[in-house]
């Protein structure tokens, strides 16, 4: 009984030293590897069934939306397309690094692939095309036979300027040389803008000045020569408001005269000569009709002959029909003129109001428009803007006329508005 007792001590002895050693190798080995799932997608499986790949041929994969890929790969004769079911996409695969003893589980879609032959698929792609020409084709006997007069004329037209691009393949040498031809003499990009430059009514300006005094410089205006020989000292000694306002050359400008009215020292002789200028600007414009320089002289007070010669180069036309005659004494103010007319007293009149004009006040004195008045400032390049409110306290307007009463002003960064062509009817020029 004794060495039953023994025997049975030393089996459950060894039983429990053999389940300590799997214990501890089982241990070591969960201890030692450690699981890792990848969120990111980054192998693909595909299958191929009943098809042989060749090993250099390289596929691309592309991911959409809700888990869906595709695969596409080439050869010079095969095409290879797959696709997955993102339903069924249970697979993973995983990725042991023995350095560091760990596993990675990367979900893996599953591709089902086809292959197509490149030769066929242009075939598929003629025969289409073909079955929408006699589709075409059909429709338009249809037509022919059932349809309305309407229907029938355009089908017509649509034979007749149908262009077959087989017949234009032997006269492709000549249609490109015709197009070299006629493009060798347009103009360049400086050559418009240049042109277009030209077409503006406006005086000269430096779009990339950075003083407001140089946008327009004052000798783009009026020549030295014409500005010095705009004498103003009488009209600065009379004291009289009615007497100086005799002495313009338009006496009827309530814009002019009120402003003529407040210089009073000689700091403001060149503001003065300016409005002597704008005052024989706007006696031209009520006077537009005439077409001779010496009554042209009379009715503008006698100025000095250089400004109505000055006058009259810049903004007439010699008249159709009077070949020979001298321009003197046979002009005219085309409707072109007119617009430069008025865009050279306006920016006179932004100098003298230092670059911010109420454009009420000269609609109502040239009988223009208020838009006219408007658009010609923004061909100038300044910006449209109501009154502020201490503008219109000042002024003594109430909120109704306020909401009408523009100003038209010059700023800088100065831009030039582009140019927009378009035809002028007697009735937009008033």
């Amino acid at each position: 009984m004794g060495e039953e007792k023994k025997e049975k001590k030393r089996k459950h002895h060894h039983q429990s030293k053999d389940k300590e050693k799997k214990r501890s190798k089982s241990q070591h080995t969960l201890d030692s590897v450690q699981v890792k799932v990848e969120s990111s997608v980054t192998p693909v499986l595909a299958t191929f069934p009943g098809v042989s790949v060749p090993e250099d041929t390289k596929f691309q994969a592309y991911s959409g939306p809700k888990g869906h890929y595709v695969i596409h790969g080439e050869t010079e004769r095969m095409e290879y397309d797959g696709q997955n079911d993102p339903d069924e996409d249970l697979y993973y695969v995983g990725v042991y690094d023995p350095a560091t003893r760990t596993v990675e589980l990367m979900h893996t879609p599953v591709m089902t692939t086809t292959r197509t032959i490149k030769a066929y698929k242009k075939k598929a792609i003629a025969a289409v095309k073909q079955a929408n020409v006699q589709n075409r084709v059909q429709r338009n006997a249809l037509g022919e036979a059932f349809g309305t007069k309407k229907a029938k004329r355009v089908i017509s037209d649509l034979e007749r300027n149908k262009i077959e691009a087989e017949k234009l393949e032997t006269y492709a040498d000549s249609i490109v040389d015709n197009i070299k031809t006629a493009t060798e003499n347009l103009p360049s990009a400086d050559a418009l803008r240049e042109q277009q430059s030209e077409e503006r009514p406006i005086p000269p300006c430096d779009e990339g000045a950075d003083d407001l005094n140089n946008i327009y410089p004052l000798y783009g205006l009026v020549s030295k020569e014409e500005f010095v020989a705009i004498r103003v000292g009488a009209i600065f000694r009379e004291k009289d408001e009615k007497k100086r306002a005799a002495l313009l050359p338009f006496k009827n400008s309530e814009y002019i005269n009120s402003r003529v009215a407040r210089i009073n020292n000689e700091n403001e002789m060149q503001r003065l000569k300016l409005l002597y200028y704008a005052s024989l600007l706007m006696g031209l414009y009520n006077n537009r009709r005439m077409s001779n320089k010496r009554a042209l002289l009379q009715k503008l007070n006698h100025p000095a002959e250089i400004l109505v010669t000055g006058l009259i180069q810049k903004f007439t036309d010699s008249k159709v029909g009077k070949v020979g005659r001298e321009k003197d004494a046979s002009f005219t103010i085309t409707p072109k003129m007119e617009d430069k007319l008025l865009c050279y007293l306006f920016v006179t009149c932004l100098r003298i109001d230092e670059y911010s004009v109420e454009t009420p006040l000269l609609a109502a004195e040239l009988s223009l428009r208020p838009t006219r008045v408007q658009d010609l400032f923004k061909a100038l390049g300044c910006k449209i803007r109501p009154c502020t409110s201490a503008q219109k306290e000042a002024l003594g307007l109430t909120n109704a006329e306020a909401a009408n009463y523009k100003l038209a002003t010059l700023s800088l960064p100065f831009k030039l508005p582009d140019l927009v062509r378009r035809r002028r009817t007697a009735q937009s020029r008033r």
